[in-house]
Formats: structure tokens, sequence, C-alpha cells
């Protein structure tokens, strides 16, 4: 490795590399010993800084006018440089911004970025300034180019020391992966390998792979045979035990500071209680800043705790699946034990989907697969080789994992693998990661899941979760969408080429089929008769896959063509054809079903001949191929993923039921077909509570029109207790709803350009720290274009969803830089918690009525004599309410609720959605007196 290198960081206008210019140049020539000289100039971009980055960088017009062109410096600096290798944070940046002006530096370069997502695989966060808190470097100055490189240049020193102290096991492992992916870490890896010692640098031998699986930490093992008995009869929770739990809160401010009795919080306490003693179904709304998830919380583990018994808690987001298992919970079972007398007695865990554990059995099939890999490949597997020793739980969470390594992921999740049921060698010694997690779930009072856990353990009998008598789903709105979608199915004719691939005897992407596999596998001699039936199932294999797949392409072409006729424009996006009975029967539909007639008894070959691959390797002695696991593994994986494709076809095509709903979706590269049940009400009865003493349902959001009926019908709720609890917040004081009335409605001309316009006026009256919340990406899309100049003329940037980054970063943008405007669509309108003033504003463009020609909207409102009052007003009143619901999150916050759309005070249902909302003062403005009204309000 060389001796010295160089760190740089680049200042520039923007990220857009055709329009934006470098403002400012930072380098450091430095060696490990600690000797470094800098390199720094300013640079005239030739263009107006934007303000914000004036701002962000404090590099203004006037500091450049004088400063050199960055022609006039290439020639410096690339003789600074030389031909040492260089070093940034996610460096390509620079180098692409260098290339623009024609500046080719022939040095390797390291990206600190990449090097620790491998060497600190749990960070949160690895941006520049994360990663040096993490490294111990300060960094007094940031978003200052000569700075933020000798902070670049301190965190790459302390990743090598870091790389220098890890084990050569490890070294070896990550060498592996790096080399097979031609990246330049191996280099750096060859370096700590040969300080550490003279040994050869070769692959990681099997028996040292081997002793390193054996090696890894595991976690604690589960109390020994808990079996939870619950107590009959059960010993109710009394409001008096209520009483002293919220007691104890208040006194415990250790845990609770500035702690205030709610009496909603208290009243929905009481009502759990009773509920869990009296059994049945409750249905409990509770607003904002209730403190639902302590009141719920209290009662169900002190009742689990005092009986033996175990409660289930279901959630739909992520995010509060967390906050349950890393806040509330201890909170709540601080309080519990303080009750019982009983420290330690009262066990939670957290189980989740297969997809979330890695596989022992898959990451050790990767590390022994020698083909080229990609970067993004080799980081994460680099990183999981880090990670290893230290989880013991295997849970994706807990691992550092950006949107392009997701594919790599799914080589090594459980997900898919039936190792519980066969018993692979980790099941068997007791280190697989989803053995463990539900050892842990069987031995806890409370277990946190998610709702499409839940649903999965609904639909496999109870297999999934430990036998439980209480559930409690929060965040209930969401169950039925996500119910709809468990139920529901997808078949996508590319997907279906590549299943029928991996499985025949072609290669794709490098990889085998299980037909070529199955062929090649090398067999002992004393096996000749496996071996002389294996090569024969494997050649029947291949051939009738062929014959599959010869038949794919005309079942594609004549969905596309169908699509195509009936297809509805849908702006460019992939267009959906509902399958309903009259669609069936035009002309086109007929080719549609000769077609699929020919692949479905394709695939019954198909599935036929690898059930007969399986039951010959079922009976292959142990040891005679050495993949003979894996190939077990894949053939059974096969044969369920291709009885569930047939099942779709002929569910959509050939034998369409009542009881479902289903469509055609054209792509560009894709046709799919999918389905979903008319009503999921009825199944979430019978798979879900079914034999439940009692079951919960709560949110923020479950009345429309002051009743509970929409919600608890759709969530299959049998004769349901109900109770409304009030949020806290004094919402005359903190939140204005302000109509817009003079605007034309949505479709009419001028909409768009009506709304633009007032959003801007209410941005700049606000100055920024708004929300926009729409329900078209088109729509988004328009106005992000309309408003980014306009608004950046008083320093308010616009932040776009898909198009300036994910929902959670443009919510980090907000809260660090309120002078904002973010326009979001669905994920924004819940979940968002932006907590005081950096959100003062929420303006909604359009009521969020369903999409009049989504198929399972189209199809479900055919059940109802009115779908508009019935279905799509109480539908769209809950969306409504859970955008409103973004706006104050706290006592302190005050805000304006600003609705763009006119309907809401031309059209008769306008009411039913201002009595959705809490008592707040409701005012009618013009488009042009939004900024004063918005302005005075704010400064109350």
């Amino acid at each position: 490795m060389p001796d010295e290198f160089v760190a740089i960081d680049l200042e520039t206008t923007g990220l857009n590399l055709e329009t934006d210019r470098i403002t400012e140049v930072g380098a450091t020539r430095f060696d490990r010993s600690g000797w470094s000289e800098q390199f720094s100039t300013l640079v005239n971009p030739g263009q107006p800084i934007p303000r914000e980055i004036q701002e962000l960088t404090a590099i203004t017009d006037a500091d450049v006018a004088s400063a050199p062109a960055f022609s006039a410096v290439a020639g410096h600096l690339a003789e600074f440089v030389g031909d040492r290798p260089l070093v940034g944070q996610n460096v390509q940046f620079d180098l692409s911004f260098l290339a623009t002006e024609g500046v080719y530096l022939p040095g390797r370069w390291y990206d600190t970025w990449e090097l620790a997502s491998v060497l600190l695989p749990t960070a949160n966060r690895l941006n520049l300034a994360s990663l040096a808190g993490l490294v111990g470097v300060e960094m007094p100055v940031a978003h200052r180019a000569l700075a933020d490189a000798e902070a670049t240049r301190d965190i790459f020193r302390a990743l090598l020391d870091r790389l220098d102290a890890q084990p050569r096991s490890l070294l070896l492992e990550l060498r592996a992966f790096a080399g097979r992916a031609g990246w330049a870490v191996v280099d750096l890896v060859d370096d700590a390998l040969g300080r550490a010692s003279d040994e050869p640098r070769d692959e990681l031998s099997v028996e040292a792979a081997a002793a390193m699986m054996a090696a890894l930490a595991l976690p604690p093992p589960p109390p020994a045979r808990i079996t939870l008995t619950p107590r009959e009869p059960a010993e109710p929770v009394t409001r008096a035990d209520i009483d002293a739990l919220f007691v104890e809160a208040g006194r415990r401010t250790d845990l609770f500071p500035g702690f205030e009795p709610r009496e909603g919080q208290r009243a929905m306490a009481q009502a759990v209680a009773e509920h869990l003693a009296l059994g049945g179904h409750l249905a409990v709304e509770a607003g904002t800043g209730t403190g639902k998830s302590l009141a719920y919380l209290l009662p169900t583990l002190l009742h689990a705790v005092r009986n033996d018994d175990r409660v289930v808690i279901s959630t739909h987001t992520l995010n509060l699946q967390e906050q349950l298992a890393t806040r509330d919970i201890p909170l709540a079972i601080a309080l519990v034990e303080a009750r019982t007398g009983a420290p330690g007695a009262l066990r939670t865990t957290v189980l989740k989907g297969r997809g979330n554990y890695l596989c022992l059995e898959r990451w050790a099939e990767v590390r022994a697969d020698t083909r080229p890999r990609t970067e993004a490949e080799a980081r994460l597997f680099g990183r999981v080789a880090t990670w290893l020793p230290q989880t013991e739980t295997g849970d994706r969470g807990e691992l550092y994992m950006t949107s392009a390594e997701e594919p790599a992921w799914s080589q090594l999740s459980a997900e898919g693998t039936d190792c519980l049921s066969r018993r692979c060698p980790f099941v068997r010694d007791g280190s697989c990661f989803v053995l463990r997690a539900r050892q842990r779930a069987a031995a806890a009072h409370a277990v946190v899941v998610n709702h499409a856990l839940l649903l999965a353990n609904a639909a496999r009998d109870d297999q999934v979760l430990p036998p439980f008598r209480h559930l409690v789903i929060d965040e209930a709105h969401r169950l039925e969408d996500v119910a709809t979608t468990h139920y529901g199915a997808t078949l996508s004719m590319r997907d279906l080429r590549e299943l029928l691939e991996s499985s025949g005897d072609a290669e794709r992407h490098g990889h085998p089929g299980l037909a070529r596999r199955l062929h090649a596998a090398p067999l002992d001699g004393g096996a000749l008769s496996f071996a002389a039936g294996l090569d024969g199932i494997a050649e029947d294999l291949g051939r009738v896959v062929r014959r599959a797949r010869e038949a794919l392409p005309p079942l594609t072409d004549a969905l596309r063509h169908f699509g195509r006729e009936f297809a509805e424009e849908n702006g460019g996006g992939p267009s959906t054809v509902a399958l309903a009975a009259a669609r069936r029967a035009q002309p086109g539909w007929e080719d549609v079903e000769d077609a699929a007639v020919q692949v479905d008894l394709a695939l019954q070959v198909v599935g036929d001949r690898l059930g007969r691959a399986r039951e010959h390797l079922q009976v292959v002695p142990p040891g005679t191929l050495p993949d003979l696991e894996q190939l077990r593994t894949e053939a059974a994986r096969q044969i369920d993923t291709l009885a569930a494709a047939r099942e779709t076809l002929r569910a959509v095509v050939l034998r369409p039921g009542r009881e479902d709903i289903a469509w055609l979706t054209i792509g560009e590269g894709d046709v799919r077909l999918q389905r979903a049940p008319l009503e999921v009400a009825d199944r979430l009865d019978a798979d879900l509570y079914a034999g439940r003493h009692s079951v919960l349902a709560t949110s923020a959001t479950l009345t429309a029109g002051g009743s509970f009926d929409y919600s608890t019908r759709h969530l299959g709720l049998d004769d349901p207790t109900t109770l409304e609890v009030p949020s806290p917040f004094d919402y005359r004081r903190a939140a204005l709803v302000l109509l817009v009335d003079d605007l034309p409605e949505p479709g009419m001309p001028g909409y768009d350009n009506g709304t633009q316009e007032a959003l801007e006026f209410a941005a700049r009256a606000a100055g920024g720290r708004t929300l926009a919340l729409y329900t078209s990406h088109a729509s988004l899309r328009a106005a992000a274009g309309a408003l980014r100049e306009p608004l950046l003329e008083d320093d308010i940037a616009v932040f776009a969803q898909g198009l300036d980054g994910s929902p959670g970063r443009l919510v980090r943008l907000l809260m660090e830089r309120p002078r904002s405007l973010v326009l979001g669509t669905s994920a924004f309108w819940e979940g968002v918690d932006v907590p005081g003033d950096a959100l003062s504003q929420i303006a909604v463009a359009r009521l969020p009525f369903p999409v009049p020609n989504d198929p399972i909207y189209a199809g479900r409102a055919e059940q109802y004599e009115d779908p508009f009052a019935e279905f799509a007003v109480p539908q769209a009143v809950l969306r409504f309410r859970q955008g409103f619901g973004r706006l104050i999150r706290g006592m302190r916050d005050r805000g304006v609720f600003l609705v763009l759309d006119s309907r809401i005070v031309r059209r008769s249902y306008g009411e039913i959605f201002l009595d959705a909302l809490p008592d707040c003062e409701v005012r009618r403005v013009r488009a042009d007196g939004i900024p004063d009204v918005v302005t005075a309000w704010l400064a109350r």
C-alpha cells in the first residue's frame, strides 16, 4: 500500500453535475504517522451561489468574487495530488465534479463511508459528522472544504487502525469478498494482513471458516423450560391497580420527567383492564397526545405477569414497534414490577418475520460461493462478517443497510427457508437465529409483532407465534390494508420466467439452474445408482422447463394486448385493467384463457418433475453430495413458489371466484396478474380473532362521521365495546383550520396553478415550516417544479418526495432546516412526527378520496347502495384526520391546517370532514388573503 494519501473535499453550488460548479477545494496530503500538508482555495464558480448553499457553507458571492476560476487552480491541485490514492467521504461525488472540469486524477481512491460501513456495522448514520463522532474525531467546522478534508483524513486513519485490530480470520473474509468484487478496499485489507503476520494471504480455508462459524457468539439461551400456564380463574387488574400504577408514574421523575396525569389515558387503561377480565372485542380511538401505548401496556403487562398469561401486541410501522420495544415497554415494566414487587419477572420480546433474520446456512453458502460479486454485495457481506461476532439476535434491524444493498440481504435472510421443519445443522446445534427468536417468544409474557407477521401466524394456524389469548392491535386503521395484501397475490410474468430459468438447465447471471446443478452434481464411486437416477431426472426437468418457457411468451403477449386495449391512461406509469365479469366477455380474453391453459399445464409438469427431484434427493445418503442440503432446500422452495404461481394464474384467469377482485397491471418491463379479497372482515374474524379471549383495536383514527361503524365493520370486530378518548391538546389555542374558498375544484382549469400559487403564499408566510400533502405523484412533481425558484428567492428550500429523497430523509431535512417546504404523498399522511415549530403548517392540496379506477376500491364499492357516501367519504375522512394529526404533536405546538381543495366549502360532504376534526378555530379565506392570516396566527 502507498505511504501517502490525499484526502479531498469540494464545496459546490449544488448537487447537479450539469448545472452546478465548484466553489472551494480543500485537500490534505498525509501518511499514517500523523504528518500532513494542506492545499486550499476558494473558486469563482462563474454563477451565483444559492442562498441555501451560502447558509450551509458560509461561502458568499462576495467571498468568491475575486477568487480564481477552477481552470486556474486545476494544475496546482493535480500536482499536489500526484499519483497518490485519494480518500474522501462519498468521494465519487468529488471525482465526478472534477471530471466535469476535465481533471482526472490517476491514483486509486478509497471511500471512508464504504470502509466505515463494514467496520462499524451497527451505525445508524454514516455521514461525515456522525462518522467523526463514532471514531472520536473532533470536527469544529463543517461544510468547508479543507476542514472536511482534514476530518476525512483523521477518520480514515482511525478506520485503518480499526482494520489492523481485526482478527486475521475476519480480514481473510473481507479480503475474499472485496477481491471477488474488484473493490479497492482489498489493498487496505492486504496491508492490514501484512502488518498482522507474514503468513500467506490465501482464501480462508474450509476448516478455518468452519471454526469461525463454531466460535460465533450466541444469544443467551432462553430461560429453561418456561411454559406459560394461564391462571384460571384469572386475577383481574382492578381500578385500584390502575390508580396505583399512575401514582407510581408520577413518583418516578427519573422515568417520567414532568409527568402530568391525563384523564383520557387513565380512562383508557381502566377500560382495557375491564376488557381483559370480561373478554370480547374493544375498539378505542385515542386522540393524539393521549399516551395510548402506556394506557394499554400497563393493564396488559400487569395482567400477563400476574396470571402467567401472554399478550401479543401488533403494530403496522417499524417506528412504533421500535418505540414500544426501546422506550414504552421498559417504562411500563418498571411501573408494573414496582406494583408486583417482583423485579425481573416480566419477560417481553420482539418477534419479526423470517426475512429480518440472518440464515446461518445461507451465510455459509455465500461465503463458499466464489462467483464474482458487486461492490454492494461485497460491502454487505463484509459488514455481516464483522457484525456476526457481535450480534445476539441476527436481526437486520441492528445492521446498517442501504437500499442498494437490499437485494444482497435477500441472499442471506431466512425468508422462505424451511430450516425449522427439516432441522438444518444450525437448528440442531441451537445457533439458528429464527429458532432462538421463537424460543424467546415462547418464554415471554408480551410479544411485539407487526401486522404482516400476525396475519402470517393466522394463516399457519398459530404455528409462528406461541399460544396467546390476548391480542392488542395498535395502528388498527392499517390492518385492513395489510390483510388485503396478505390474502391477495401477484403473479409477475417476469418473475415466472426467472423462476423457470432457475429451475432448468440454463445459466442466469452466472448461476446455473437447478437441473444443471443436479446434472453436474459430483457423486462418489459408491453411489453410482444415485448418480444414474439423478442424471435422468435432471435431463427430464431441463426438457419440461424449456417447454414451459416456450409457453410463457404467448400468454404475456395476449395479456399485454388485452391490457393495452382496455387500460386507462395513467400518466405514463403502469396501467391497470379491472378483470370484472363484463370485461372478461370482451374480445381478446379468450386468447388469454387459451394461452393460460397451456402455461398451467406446462407448470403442472414442471412441478411434477421438481417433486421427483426432491424425492430422489431425500434418499441420497448424507455426505454423498457436497451441496445436498442446499439442493433439497432449493427444490422445496421452487415447488412451493411454482404452486403459488399456478394458484394465482387459475384464480385470476381460469377459475375466477366471486370473492376475489382481479386485475391486470401492465408496466414497461412486466405484466402482472393480481388479486385481492373482496373483503377481509370475515377472514380476520375466523383466522385472527377466533379463540382469543380479548381483542383490542386502537388507533388515533377509528371514527368517521362520529361513528366507529365503518372501521369496526371493515376490521371484522364482533359487536365491540367502543371508547373514544379525546386528545388532551387545546386545539382552540393550537390549531387554525383555514379553508381557501376561491380556488377551482380539482380537475377544473386553473386548479394546479391556483393551488401552487396559494401554497407559495402560505410557505412564505410561515417562513417554510410547511408540509404539503398530495394524493398524486404527478401533481407533486408539477408543484415542485413550479415552486423551487420562486421560494428560493425567500431562502425557502423545496423538497419533494421521490425527487429529493426518502420520506425519512425529507423529515430530517425539515427538522434540520425549518425554512423548507416538503411535498409528500401517501407516506406523509400518517406516521410523521415533527414536534415543535419546525413543522407549523400543513397544506392539503386535495381531499384524500380513493382513486375511482383503483381495482380494489372499485370492486369493494359495488357492495354499497351509495358507494360514495358509504365507502369513499368515510375512507377519505379517516385519511384526512391522519393528515391533520401530523400538525400538533405536543402541548406547546401551534400551527395552521390549510385546505386548498375548495370542495370542502362547496360540497355538502365538506361538513363531514370538518366535523371529524377536533374543536379548532375554522376560517374561510381567499387565496390572496392567506399570507396575512397565517402570519398573524403563527405570531401569536
